[in-house]
């Protein structure tokens, strides 16, 4: 039972973060943010979520991943994301809400995961998954966009900085699934 409470509060988190983006920015953004922050339930649930082992290991490429992501958004800012979103969405987002989320809710939430990945507390284990899994999956979105808006691949807001923090983040992914698989060999040598 002491491992299912776990996963109570990233459901509850993915709840209320996707309903906040469909609200906020419409159903194509907020079906981006439910494949990022879904998919980093089940890379928990797959890795992190009954087997932890030492953040710090991890805490240097998760804090790159995010310097990259607020890089990335700036591109995204200066060259009109919020015109690509609302061609996705079918309707005019405004340039403050896609802000008020990428610019400002984002870097909160990642910045407070790594915090609570420092603390070794299970909440950061999963911000550390969904947000590996959002960087090296969802960013990808960014290249799939031209062929959903138009039928051809062009140019899209964000697409030059959209690989730079997949680097850091498979680089993330690497060490956790080695810490993990080290973890887990331990403690099946403490079973046997």
């Amino acid at each position: 039972m002491s491992e299912t409470k776990h996963l109570v509060l990233p459901i509850v988190f993915i709840c209320a973060i996707v309903t906040f983006c469909f609200f906020y920015l419409g159903l194509i953004p907020a079906v981006v943010f439910f494949t990022a922050f879904g998919g980093g339930l089940v890379l928990y649930m797959r890795t992190a979520w009954r087997t932890r082992f030492d953040s710090a290991k991890v805490i240097i490429p998760y804090l790159l991943t995010t310097l990259f992501f607020m890089v990335h958004t700036y591109e995204e800012y200066v060259t009109g994301f919020d015109q690509t979103v609302s061609r996705l969405a079918g309707y005019t987002i405004p340039q403050s809400n896609l802000l008020t989320v990428i610019a400002w809710v984002a870097p909160i939430i990642w910045v407070s995961g790594a915090i609570m990945l420092i603390k070794q507390w299970a909440f950061g284990f999963y911000f550390l998954c969904a947000f590996f899994f959002a960087m090296t999956i969802a960013e990808l979105a960014h290249f799939v966009f031209p062929f959903v808006i138009e039928g051809r691949f062009y140019y899209e807001s964000g697409m030059y900085t959209a690989l730079l923090p997949l680097i850091p983040a498979y680089y993330g992914l690497y060490v956790m699934f080695q810490e993990i698989k080290a973890a887990r060999a331990v403690s099946d040598r403490g079973l046997s």
